[in-house]
């Protein structure tokens, strides 16, 4: 498993919440998604704050860009040799 660039802590990026953590791929689909792990463009949420409930990353658009945008901030820190959008296709900036 790849570290995340965006959290170390094993809690909801979000709320905090520990328990029924899932791990959250920001930049998913199958090739997005392998990406996302190599590049630690990641964090843990919550079950309601995955796709538990409206509130859920994947339900809520808000959220879901507020995640590609601290991602993208992240991997332009990580990553100065890289250009993100040559490797996930999009600006989220």
């Amino acid at each position: 498993m790849s570290k995340s660039i965006i959290s170390n802590n094993k809690c909801c990026y979000v709320c905090g919440e520990t328990r029924l953590l899932h791990k959250h791929h920001i930049f998913f689909g199958n090739a997005n998604r392998e990406k996302s792990e190599k590049y630690g463009c990641w964090v843990w949420l919550c079950y309601a704050h995955h796709n538990g409930s409206n509130a859920g990353v994947h339900f809520n658009k808000v959220l879901d860009d507020r995640l590609k945008k601290i991602s993208q901030e992240k991997f332009n820190e990580v990553y100065k040799d890289k250009e993100f959008k040559t490797i996930f296709g999009k600006n989220y900036l």
